[in-house]
């Protein structure tokens, strides 16, 4: 049985141009920042339900344009431990949620983080990081936040979803993927 496509070749295109393709608001208004609002609001939500800790990328990654918000949230208890602590470092695995600033739809990755006094290491969100979610501390953490958003308006993207290839011709100005370009990275891309 052939799944119908998340997105249609249309869309995927106004994705591209940096168009929102929802009907629905605040994503309609095409405003970034009454998009990024919204998003705040869902993140707070997030947090306030799973009474976790919340570190979030607002900014397009310093420079370029980020279709996303990178959201990354993690417990300080011992289950959301890095699995080889490095000295004198604080690190964590945690939920990356990627939410769509260009539509409703938001991704579940598993991505750890190392920081100290000066500086840190992070992942760098990925196609193969899609639903990938080993911890069951992690896994129970996206449990709880999926009805979160979904009480936000947004709605959940799958792997099976996202892994269609983009109609020929179509092309990302991306630097988070080296492989042929899938829905996905047409919904989350970076360009520096």
């Amino acid at each position: 049985m052939n799944q119908v496509p998340l997105l249609s070749r249309g869309e995927i295109e106004r994705l591209l141009a940096q168009q929102a393709i929802s009907e629905r608001h605040p994503w309609v208004t095409n405003e970034e920042r009454l998009i990024d609002a919204h998003l705040k609001g869902a993140g707070a939500a997030m947090t306030r339900a799973t009474r976790s800790e919340f570190r979030v990328e607002w900014g397009h990654y310093g420079s370029g344009y980020a279709s996303y918000v990178d959201a990354w949230l993690y417990k300080t208890t011992p289950d959301f431990n890095v699995k080889q602590p490095i000295h004198d470092a604080e690190g964590h695995i945690g939920l990356v949620v990627l939410l769509s600033r260009l539509s409703p739809y938001f991704v579940f990755m598993e991505g750890e983080k190392r920081w100290h006094a000066s500086g840190g290491s992070s992942y760098l969100p990925e196609f193969g990081m899609l639903d990938n979610l080993e911890a069951e501390s992690v896994s129970l953490l996206a449990r709880q936040v999926q009805p979160v958003l979904e009480s936000h308006g947004l709605v959940r993207a799958l792997r099976e979803q996202l892994s269609e290839p983009l109609p020929e011709g179509l092309r990302v100005s991306t630097i988070l993927t080296d492989r042929g370009f899938t829905q996905f990275d047409a919904l989350f891309y970076w360009e520096d």
